[in-house]
């Protein structure tokens, strides 16, 4: 196998991201964005944006965010490789090509290198 097929992506940002959505949405820093968005705007506008739970949609983006970061990763890691094995799916073309098979590309298809 290719290790180049399983390598995750920014997996240092993907990370911090994850950290920081579930920080800030124990902190309930999206109810005081809420909050401090709203605080010149009409009773109608306060009253509909503030009824909202913020703290609990965060939470929400926040574990879909991370459980979507967790699939990709058993994706990569196990389940791909795992099935590229069985036979049940074609394995990933290589991306190291020669230099016969790259003159002969037409500029579009070297545009998807």
């Amino acid at each position: 196998m290719n290790m180049q097929n399983a390598e995750i992506s920014m997996p240092v940002a993907k990370a911090a991201s994850a950290i920081t959505a579930a920080a800030a949405a124990q902190t309930d820093v999206a109810e005081q964005v809420a909050r401090s968005a709203t605080a010149n705007s009409s009773f109608e506008t306060w009253m509909y944006v503030n009824s909202i739970p913020w703290g609990t949609v965060a939470s929400i983006v926040a574990v879909v965010y991370t459980c979507l970061l967790i699939a990709e990763w058993f994706w990569k890691k196990l389940w791909r490789p795992l099935l590229e094995r069985k036979g049940w799916i074609k394995p990933r073309r290589p991306r190291i090509i020669t230099l016969r098979e790259y003159e002969e590309m037409s500029e579009t298809e070297r545009g998807r290198l």
